[in-house]
């Protein structure tokens, strides 16, 4: 490989020391071995950044290269680069901060030439083969401008100073501002002079602030502006500060509101796309609303100490390591592709004989992908950081989901990257080993507020109440993260500002030849005529087991039977089940179920029932086997649309309804049920073989 990085925005002091000219130098210190391009009619390079790059080059001609990146798109004359961006032999790529100019055109592309200038750069753009946008929102406006171009979202690095900051007394209420209309001091300013408590605290506004702009501010209220600061001077600033305010109109990414998390200062920022990716709503406020941010930040002082508490690990995800390591993993071909071998994959998850869905649906996942790859798995017991550090292996994937058992998968996730598979739309079981009291601290973080124990262990009685999910450390630490729902997709971007991938479910068992349904009620003992109705799984609240017996109670006939494992909770399912008259045609509990007895069960079945309480983004293995069984079944709208259901799985709604459920149930039982033809399709639609060529694309090998 011949790296070669375009340094010329390293050559304008407007972009050199925040934004673009950092997020460049940083690429730069992680690089592998480059040449760098810089125009001799430029002031020349800082001595550090030469200093970095063994070969520079005046010229974009650089015979052997195979490979391009550009930090900053948009710097004046992209046609410089024309001999590299028409070679089709140099894969390039490119970083993407806003497409700002373009949105805002009557503020920013006023001059002709500057017009001119910017609609080129744009046309350029459509000659880079990988897009590294810096946030979600950038990436989406990327997509709705070019189209499903090959991306993947960064983030930006905090500079190397803003670490290591020890907070002192603090004074003032900060902003760190700019040249830009955009930054919005107005707002703060009017916030600040509106209210009496924060009219005693000093207001800062670093950034260059015309006269006429400066003079508007200091008619609003008492103002400090520095103007330009350094580095040091910077950190002073936050070791004092109070609260860290950031009210721009629009950004791509903005790295201030991060830094003053890593400086250990409250941070608290406009509700606009770019933020919202970066902090919970709880420290947003309406970019045009001064008395809403008022209020705002009288609420966060007397609370410092708990909001700084609350953000505390907020910025880890954009250290320089973690950005470097997702803009090469880019870029670099994986060491398959460099041997030109078979893909080697490492996968940590329980595997049978562990009683559990997810070991059973990993052995079938590990069985597709060995057709393609080698594949080493390593059961719960056997994990250890090994896989990550050897570089021989393509890919390492830790599966994920809501029990102790994937503990260690999971905190090395956190602590090696990799991608990881997560089976759940929350986690908080998983981390229940560790006492309610840091389960209570994990939530607090994520929701931006104090959550007591006592509300931890009402979530944990109640899946409905549940306000966190405990993906956050997942989502900023795995690349990529992958979910089987699109609701879990959605989630994470809109709370973590993660791009997470959405990988439809697959079918983990084969049904051929069909099942017997005599044979099957002969070996369990059911009779031929009764009407069975079939639950699997553990018994455990969530499942919609009261809302079920409820529903079977208002049935004249039948068998209601929960084939599985039961739980402590079960006695109380079983007092439900008397106070309802109806112990005699109800089995809670079978004990644990070997393949062949679950499969008896879902061939002696009339009807399948799975319920699930609590938020979207719930997954059923055991669904999914009454579909490919081609078993009528009723199963709560979420659980359905996640699994992409056929029409013979008949949806309630997500807030159960035990009238709704035995007027389903009953529409099942009475059929016809012809469900072969629809079978068939789901069956070839969701084969484990496309699943495991799907999950190879997106682990890139």
């Amino acid at each position: 490989m011949s790296l070669v990085i375009d340094l010329r925005c390293l050559q304008d002091q407007n972009y050199y020391e925040r934004g673009i000219g950092s997020h460049a130098r940083m690429l730069l210190r992680h690089a592998p071995r480059c040449i760098g391009l810089a125009d001799p009619s430029l002031p020349p390079l800082p001595d550090e950044v030469a200093a970095l790059v063994p070969e520079i080059s005046p010229h974009a001609h650089v015979p052997g290269a195979t490979m391009l990146l550009n930090p900053s798109p948009f710097t004046p004359r992209q046609d410089f680069l024309a001999p590299l961006l028409t070679d089709e032999r140099v894969l390039k790529a490119v970083c993407v901060h806003d497409f700002i100019p373009f949105d805002d055109q009557a503020n920013y592309l006023t001059h002709p030439l500057n017009r001119l200038d910017y609609f080129t750069a744009m046309a350029w753009l459509r000659r880079y083969d990988v897009f590294l946008p810096n946030s979600v929102p950038t990436q989406t406006r990327l997509h709705e401008l070019y189209g499903k171009v090959r991306s993947m979202v960064t983030g930006v690095a905090l500079p190397p100073w803003i670490h290591g900051i020890v907070p002192e007394t603090p004074r003032h209420i900060l902003m760190i501002g700019g040249d830009d209309a955009r930054k919005n001091p107005e707002v703060l300013a009017a916030a600040h002079g509106a209210s009496g408590v924060l009219r005693r605290l000093p207001l800062i506004i670093t950034g260059h602030v015309a006269p006429e702009r400066a003079a508007r501010l200091r008619a609003i209220t008492d103002v400090e502006l520095p103007g330009r600061i350094s580095a040091p001077a910077m950190r002073a600033l936050y070791a004092r500060a109070l609260v860290v305010v950031t009210p721009s109109l629009a950004e791509g990414f903005s790295l201030p509101v991060l830094e003053a998390c890593a400086a250990g200062a409250p941070s608290i920022a406009s509700d606009i796309p770019a933020h919202r990716a970066l902090l919970p709503a709880a420290f947003l406020f309406p970019a045009d609303d001064a008395a809403a941010l008022t209020q705002l930040l009288e609420y966060i002082l007397p609370r410092r100490s708990k909001i700084v508490a609350a953000q505390a690990g907020l910025w880890q995800a954009f250290s320089e390591p973690a950005v470097a390591a997702r803009v090469f993993a880019a870029l670099l071909p994986k060491p398959a592709i460099a041997r030109g071998a078979r893909p080697r994959i490492a996968v940590l998850s329980p595997m049978p004989p562990a009683r559990s869905g997810i070991a059973d649906y990993s052995a079938a996942m590990v069985g597709a992908l060995r057709k393609r790859a080698d594949v080493l798995a390593l059961d719960s017991a056997a994990q250890s950081p090994l896989p990550y550090m050897d570089a021989r292996y393509d890919a390492v994937l830790s599966v994920i989901g809501n029990a102790p058992m994937h503990e260690r998968a999971h905190d090395f996730s956190l602590r090696w990257g990799g991608a990881a598979l997560c089976h759940d739309a929350r986690l908080m079981g998983l981390f229940s080993a560790r006492g309610t009291a840091t389960v209570a601290q994990l939530a607090g973080e994520e929701l931006g507020r104090v959550v007591a124990e006592t509300e931890i262990r009402a979530w944990a009685a109640d899946e409905r109440l549940r306000a966190a999910c405990f993906l956050g450390p997942l989502a900023r630490a795995a690349r990529p993260l992958i979910f089987h729902a699109r609701p879990c997709v959605d989630l994470v971007r809109e709370r973590f500002g993660v791009a997470a991938r959405y990988l439809p479910f697959a079918m983990q068992r084969v049904f051929a030849p069909p099942l017997d349904r005599a044979a099957a009620r002969a070996a369990l003992g059911i009779a031929a005529d009764e009407k069975l109705i079939v639950s699997f799984g553990f018994l455990t609240r969530g499942k919609g087991i009261e809302a079920a017996l409820a529903a079977f109670s208002r049935l004249r006939r039948g068998r209601l039977v929960f084939a599985g494992e039961a739980t402590p909770d079960t006695e109380s399912f079983r007092i439900l089940a008397q106070d309802l008259g109806i112990s005699d045609r109800v089995t809670l509990g079978t004990g644990f179920v070997d393949e062949p007895t679950y499969r008896h069960w879902l061939a002696a079945a009339n009807v399948g029932l799975q319920l699930r309480e609590g938020q979207a983004g719930a997954i059923s293995g055991t669904l999914q086997d009454c579909i490919g069984a081609g078993l009528p079944s009723v199963a709560n709208a979420d659980l359905a649309e996640n699994l992409q259901a056929p029409s013979y799985v008949k949806r309630v709604a997500d807030r159960l309804d035990a009238a709704e459920i035995a007027t389903a149930l009953a529409a099942a039982l009475a059929g016809p049920n012809d469900t072969a033809a629809e079978c068939r399709t789901y069956r070839a639609a969701h084969s484990m073989s496309s699943y495991a060529e799907n999950l190879s694309g997106i682990l890139g090998i």
